[in-house]
């Protein structure tokens, strides 16, 4: 392994590790968001900011494995 693909790596961690706390972020304010304003569609686009929690966190598993076994 070369000094590129190190650097590859780390960065593709670090995107990933940042899209995760970004997207625990978003949580947050989506369920102040919530408590403040109610609306029709509110358990929608709670369902929506959780899908996205979870695909960011399958995102950093695949990356986490993907850099420590391949």
């Amino acid at each position: 392994m070369d000094f590129k693909d190190i650097i590859f790596k780390v960065i593709i961690l670090l995107a990933s590790v940042f899209y995760y706390l970004y997207a625990l972020v978003i949580s947050k304010q989506v369920k102040i968001m919530n408590k403040t304003l109610e609306d029709e569609h509110n358990k929608f686009i709670l369902f929506v900011t959780s899908l996205q929690v979870t695909a960011s966190l399958i995102i950093l598993i695949i990356v986490l494995l993907s850099i420590f076994f391949l």
